[in-house]
């Protein structure tokens, strides 16, 4: 559940960013720095991932470095407190999702762009056996696969799980495909960001009940952001069209409702 701060779509793909050297010739495009190594950190008032809330509506202080070779090759890692497992089963102890990834992006033709990468979620902490059989879960500790084709500020992407995604048992082959825009307000400074996505499960539940029935769903996002002296302070409103209790926590709170996040973040 990669963190993106969900006003700034070009926040929301932190692993696909890497940094450019400036203009050396005004007029000509960007030329990318051999190796480019870039940090970042932020404060959101909540952590929100695919529409579902992951701190149980509490703040999520967030940040990672990131190593880019030529602007083509990139690797990284983020991290952010999370109690989303904590709050679906009694006798966890996991307070952080931390995440790996590595990929590949450029330019197909003209405005029209690549990126192709793996990503691994990882929450360290403890799960009992017994716990995870309570909540009907596995080891949330998941991979995938991610492909994303974009013109000017305008991208798809679609993510395929390798294994069980984020504790679902039998959830391999899961994937989720989302559609995204920046559109700039004018001469304003601020920028509109739209999102939409599905996450589609796959496979059997224990009982017998398909995962695509319990937990697959749609989420949108719309929000915006503005850069104020190198901070990026947005503001967005999520919703999806989840029924029912499947993603409602220990604590009563149904973590797919409509969530506004308020984040501040800088890149350095």
């Amino acid at each position: 559940m990669k963190w993106k701060f969900l006003a700034a779509s070009a926040a929301l793909m932190m692993a696909s960013q890497s940094a450019f050297a400036e203009d050396e010739k005004e007029g000509e495009p960007p030329i990318p720095e051999v190796h480019a190594l870039s940090m970042n950190l932020g404060l959101a008032s909540q952590y929100v991932y695919r529409g579902l809330a992951q701190t149980n509506g509490n703040p999520a202080v967030q940040g990672g470095v990131d190593y880019a070779y030529k602007g083509f090759f990139y690797v990284g890692a983020w991290m952010s407190n999370s109690s989303y497992f904590n709050d679906l089963m009694n006798g966890a102890s996991s307070s952080l999702e931390m995440d790996g990834y590595a990929g590949f992006k450029g330019k197909i033709s003209g405005d029209w762009k690549y990126d192709v990468g793996f990503l691994h979620y990882d929450y360290p902490g403890t799960y009992p056996a017994g716990s995870l059989a309570a909540a009907k879960l596995v080891t949330p500790n998941s991979n995938e696969v991610y492909a994303s084709v974009g013109y000017k500020k305008l991208w798809v992407k679609y993510s395929r799980a390798t294994g069980t995604l984020f504790g679902i048992p039998n959830s391999s082959g899961t994937y989720y495909l989302e559609a995204n825009g920046d559109f700039p307000i004018l001469d304003s400074g601020f920028i509109l960001s739209m999102h939409a996505g599905r996450q589609n499960f796959r496979g059997i539940a224990p009982d017998g009940t398909t995962n695509a029935s319990l937990f697959s769903y749609s989420d949108y996002r719309v929000g915006i952001s503005k850069d104020i002296h190198k901070y990026i302070l947005s503001l967005a409103a999520t919703t999806t069209n989840v029924k029912g209790a499947s993603y409602t926590n220990l604590f009563g709170r149904n973590t797919a409702a409509g969530h506004v996040v308020f984040s501040i973040y800088r890149e350095f």
